[in-house]
């Protein structure tokens, strides 16, 4: 998409300001996911970062599911 304005680009797309704080980048399994924060060690996937198809396939990155690191 091509916008021909004279606007500056802040004003058309602004910052998202309420981005939440408890929701990180994480490497699980070696794919790339955010994740939220549901207590010191379990973590609540959000969205799958991956430009791999078969990643969203995968019923272990499905966005709902709780991982922990220990």
């Amino acid at each position: 998409m091509i916008l021909y304005t004279m606007m500056p680009q802040e004003l058309i797309f602004p910052e998202q300001e309420n981005q939440d704080e408890s929701q990180l980048m994480l490497n699980y399994k070696g794919i790339q996911v955010l994740a939220e924060q549901e207590d010191a060690r379990s973590y609540r996937i959000v969205r799958v970062m991956s430009t791999d198809p078969s990643h969203y396939l995968n019923p272990d990155y499905t966005p709902g599911t709780k991982i922990s690191f220990s």
